[in-house]
């Protein structure tokens, strides 16, 4: 039970400079002191110590069970759930990015993307939408717009609705308020919202446009396209951006 104990307090000892660590690095990304790549290497070393937290404090755990002690439970405890609770972000973050393609730039409409235009005048967005860049996904190797066809056939599917043009672009600019985004431009003659999302964490921006279309004689059809401003890989969210704002518009 000695080795127990020990690592009960190594555990704790553990887990302490890690959300520390991540603490400062959420913070000083999102206050703007240090770059995304900075807080991901900073995250990535906090994640290193709380699975040693972890596993210290499941050693600890299986020995006071196996031996009926509840030596040093107050480290052992605060340990394991601590590090549990601190890792669930990050490994479910990491989780999300494996399940999704490798999709920075994510659209309904692969063939004819709506454009960027107030946004396409800053330094870090607007970038061409790469329709035929080829990506590897659940073993094949294709163009992006392929995966998105494939594997997002329910937003790749157009939205019309029978409504005026005009109606449905102020339905669209609503939804887009009810997100919490930050509208950047619009113009109801385009039919074209352009808006801004940034994540809770680490703040990442998502340069966002809506085109509303007329679909028909009676109707209006709508698209979208979400990209991250930084150009890597988003872990699965512009997809996430696009699917929620569809639910929501739907609701």
């Amino acid at each position: 039970m000695r080795f127990a104990v020990l690592a009960a307090r190594l555990a704790l000892a553990a887990l302490v400079p890690a959300a520390v660590i991540a603490a400062a690095a959420v913070i000083a990304v999102r206050a703007g002191v240090a770059p995304f790549t900075v807080g991901l290497e900073a995250m990535t070393a906090a994640v290193v110590l709380a699975m040693m937290a972890l596993l210290l404090s499941a050693f600890w755990m299986v020995s006071a069970l196996r031996h009926n002690r509840g030596d040093a439970k107050r480290a052992g405890m605060i340990a394991f759930f601590g590090a549990l609770l601190l890792l669930y972000v990050p490994l479910h973050t990491v989780y999300q990015g494996l399940m999704a393609p490798p999709i920075n730039d994510a659209t309904t409409d692969p063939e004819d993307p709506p454009l960027f235009v107030a946004l396409a005048k800053q330094p870090s967005g607007g970038r061409p939408f790469d329709a035929p860049r080829k990506i590897h996904y659940r073993g094949e190797y294709n163009t992006v717009s392929y995966m998105l066809h494939t594997y997002y056939t329910e937003l790749t599917k157009p939205l019309a609705l029978i409504m005026p043009p005009g109606k449905m672009f102020w339905r669209c600019f609503n939804a887009a308020k009810r997100m919490g985004w930050h509208i950047v431009d619009y113009n109801e003659k385009e039919g074209r919202i352009e808006a801004t999302a940034t994540s809770f964490w680490f703040g990442q921006v998502s340069d966002i446009v809506i085109r509303v279309r007329p679909a028909g004689t009676l109707g209006a059809r709508f698209d979208m396209r979400a990209q991250s401003e930084t150009g890597t890989r988003d872990f699965g969210r512009n997809l996430e951006l696009l699917k929620s704002y569809r639910a929501k518009l739907s609701s």
